[in-house]
Formats: structure tokens, C-alpha cells, sequence
């Protein structure tokens, strides 16, 4: 007998009526929930220029300003998507950060972007956490980190879209006409989601569908959530991750164009050709395929794959570091695009793994609450502010010099990893075999 057809979870997932189609407009709302995010990115150049900012409130646009919101909106977001319609929450949310980000382009001053960056992260809030749980009640266990590797692949693309668009757009007709070209086409997407993302039933892939599932607290979830072991390890090397991730991808065009003298549209291109290349492959295969296939034999086999990812980022984002020139520092960071994201499809599927059935689209929110208020949030505004104070000795040099932190986080991530696959066994069991009670 098939491994399928004696998993009632597998045949109650492969059920669900255009599972492949949901998982697909999913990706495309991450893909424009990442270009919108880092567009501006691409832009800290033009917009430093005409609105005359230092580099530590520039990593306060590009990180806080949105994190804060974006974060401790997406904890009482993801409660309605444990109890009411994922995709009518998803849908909203994604119209409204798409004319935010649009809005940003009527900025005149740090203030006005500030809030129209607080926009973007509040509607930005609702999409993660819900899009989690949908997929988790689509696929089953063994096919779950391929179909969060998939749906993360729409950040590598939003990446690509955003640098590679914005950077021309920012080239040939500015800053603002870049971000009113990226903001609208997400309210037509957001229509798609509505008509066609269907909302299946909770718990489907694990069997448990039309089973009773008690509605807890938000305390009773958090309580649970943090009581697992493994989940405290993966949040801490997540926002770790997030740090230097964020970081790297802020301002890493700022340091091409600063210390190697190349222009927007051609670091856009290039970069983002890098990233959306190189940053879907990893993702899909490494963060997917092999992270599914290893598990099998051994579910800390999801953790020691990110171990060894981040270790590889450490050489990896020293040899961007020390290239002598632009084309180099783009060749090199070929690895680091790969690995930079390959962490999402595991740590997604085994964050929904630690949770019960009814805690999911929290235990999403809790995770991107934290990565997102201290990784997304801090990791510009560190970047930004160490380039500050070594910029009055290294002049041109100093973001570079800065950039140093994202090798350094690397190895801290992977030693959080290797703590997390200690306990993930046992953890996964307990959260399987845990109702919590209703509140």
C-alpha cells in the first residue's frame, strides 16, 4: 500500500479541489507582498538625495517603520484567521498595503513615507499567518516544506520584480513613478484572491477534517507555543536570519552603488536577477525537496539543512564583502541568494508542526511577530546606524564595513538551529496529541 493511500490526511489533502491553484495565487500574493516591502530598497539612493536623510532614518523606513506595524498587527489578525475566512482576510489586506505602497509615492518628507510605510506594513500584517494555515490544511506532512518552499519561492520573485522594475523605473523616471507601478496591480490580485482562493476545511491534511476544534485564547496559544522548546530555538534563529537578511537586501544596493559606482537600474538587473534565480532555486530545492525527502527518514533533518545553509552564508557573504569590484560582489553573492530564503519552507512547516490544529495561523503570526519586530525591524536600522558612525573614518566604505553583521548573525543562526533539533521530536508529538482547551 501506497504511503498516500494509507495517510487518511494525504487523501483527505489531495481532496481539496485546485489545491495547486490556491497554492499558486498564495505565492503570487507573497511574491507582491516582498515587492512592495523591499522596493524601496532599490530606491534609499534617489530618495536620501532629494529628501537629504542619513542613513540611520533611511533604516528606519526601510525596517521599523514598517516591522512595528506589520508585527503586533499580525498576532489579533491571525486570532480571525483561526476563526473566520482566511481568504477574505488575505484579500483585504493585500488591497490595502498595495495602495499604500502607491501612496508612498506622494511622500514630501520622512513623516509623510514613515506613515505611508506604517500602511504598508499594517496590510502586509494579515496575508503571512493566513496564507500559513491554508496550506498547512492542504498538503500533507510529507509534501508541506515543498509547498512553503513553492510559496516562498514568491519572495525571491517579488525580490526580482522589485529590484529589477523598480530600479529601472527608479533610473528612467524616478523614485515615485516606481512606487505607483508596483502598488496598483496588487487590488487586482486581491480581487483574484477573493473569487478563486477557496478556504478548506482546518486540519484537512492531518486527518482531522470535520473534527471539532475548541477555539482557545491568544494567551492559551502563546502559553503552549513558547512551552515548545524547539519552537523558542527556531523563532531565535529565524529573527536572527531576518536580521541579516533584511540588512543584506536594504542596503546591499546602497553599498554596490556607494563603494563600487554602480547606477540603480544596473544594480537592479543584476541584483535582481541574483536573487530571483539563484534565491528560487535554493528555496525549492534545497528549503523544499530535499528538506521533505531527508525528513522522512529523520524530522531533525529539517533543522541540520538549515544549520548547514547558514554556515555556508558565512564565507559566502564575506566573499560579497571583500570583492574588488561590483561584478564581482554580484557573482558572489550568487550563494548567499540562495541560501538567504531556503529557510522559509522548513521552519514554516515545522513552526504549523509544533502547533495544534487551532493554534496555526497564530503560531505563523507569533513567529513573524518576532522576526519581524526584532530581524526586519532592527536589521536596517543596525546596518544604517553602524554605516553612520564609521562613515566619518571609512567615508564611502563604511556601509560595507557595516554589512560585516550579517556573517556574524549567520553563525548564531545556526547554532540556534542545532539547538532546536534537540527537542523537535518530541515537541511535534506533544502539539499532536494537545487540544487546548476553549476559551
Amino acid at each position: 500500500m501506497s504511503d498516500k493511500a494509507s495517510d487518511p490526511g494525504a487523501a483527505q489533502a489531495s481532496a481539496v479541489s485546485g489545491r495547486w491553484w490556491i497554492l499558486f495565487v498564495l505565492t503570487l500574493v507573497y511574491s507582491l507582498n516582498v515587492v512592495d516591502r523591499y522596493l524601496l530598497g532599490i530606491l534609499l539612493p534617489q530618495i536620501k538625495a532629494e529628501l537629504a536623510l542619513p542613513d540611520w532614518s533611511l533604516g528606519v523606513l526601510s525596517g521599523f517603520a514598517f516591522a512595528i506595524f506589520y508585527a503586533t498587527l499580525g498576532l489579533p489578525i491571525a486570532r480571525l484567521a483561526d476563526k473566520h475566512s482566511r481568504k477574505t482576510i488575505i484579500s483585504a489586506c493585500l488591497g490595502l498595503f498595495s495602495v499604500a505602497t502607491a501612496l508612498c509615492g506622494f511622500a514630501t518628507s520622512f513623516f509623510t513615507l514613515f506613515l505611508a510605510r506604517i500602511g504598508v506594513g499594517v496590510g502586509e500584517a494579515g496575508t503571512g499567518p493566513a496564507s500559513y494555515s491554508i496550506i498547512s490544511d492542504l498538503f500533507e506532512k510529507a509534501r508541506r516544506s515543498t509547498a512553503m518552499a513553492i510559496y516562498a519561492i514568491g519572495g525571491n520573485i517579488g525580490l526580482l520584480v522589485g529590484f529589477a522594475v523598480g530600479g529601472y523605473m527608479a533610473a528612467n523616471y524616478g523614485w515615485r513613478t516606481a512606487f505607483f507601478v508596483i502598488g496598483t496591480p496588487g487590488v487586482l490580485v486581491a480581487l483574484l484572491a477573493y473569487l478563486t482562493v477557496r478556504d478548506p476545511q482546518r486540519g484537512a491534511a492531518d486527518g482531522l477534517a470535520g473534527e471539532e476544534c475548541a477555539s482557545t485564547s491568544m494567551m492559551e496559544a502563546f502559553r503552549f507555543l513558547w512551552s515548545q522548546p524547539a519552537f523558542r530555538w527556531i523563532v531565535i534563529g529565524s529573527t536572527l536570519v531576518q536580521f541579516l537578511g533584511t540588512g543584506v537586501v536594504n542596503w546591499l544596493p546602497s553599498m554596490l552603488e556607494r563603494s563600487h559606482s554602480m547606477v540603480e537600474d544596473e544594480v537592479g538587473i543584476k541584483l535582481g536577477l541574483a536573487i530571483g534565480v539563484a534565491g528560487s532555486i535554493g528555496t525549492l530545492i534545497l528549503g523544499g525537496l530535499v528538506a521533505d525527502r531527508l525528513s522522512k527518514r529523520d524530522l531533525r533533518w529539517g533543522l541540520w539543512v538549515l544549520v548547514i545553509g547558514e554556515l555556508l552564508l558565512i564565507p559566502g557573504y564575506a566573499l560579497v564583502l571583500i570583492a574588488p569590484t561590483g561584478d564581482l560582489a554580484i557573482t558572489a553573492f550568487v550563494l548567499p541568494a540562495m541560501l538567504a530564503t531556503f529557510f522559509m519552507g522548513p521552519v514554516l512547516a515545522l513552526t504549523q508542526a509544533l502547533a495544534p490544529t487551532n493554534m496555526r495561523a497564530t503560531a505563523g503570526a507569533l513567529l513573524m511577530f518576532i522576526i519581524s519586530l526584532v530581524g526586519a525591524g532592527l536589521g536596517p536600522v543596525a546596518v544604517g546606524l553602524l554605516s553612520d558612525i564609521l562613515n566619518p573614518t571609512l567615508g564611502q566604505d563604511s556601509l560595507r564595513a557595516a554589512l560585516w553583521l550579517a556573517p556574524v548573525a549567520a553563525a548564531f543562526a545556526a547554532l540556534a538551529y542545532a539547538m532546536a533539533a534537540k527537542t523537535i521530536i518530541g515537541d511535534i508529538q506533544r502539539a499532536e496529541t494537545t487540544t487546548a482547551p476553549a476559551s
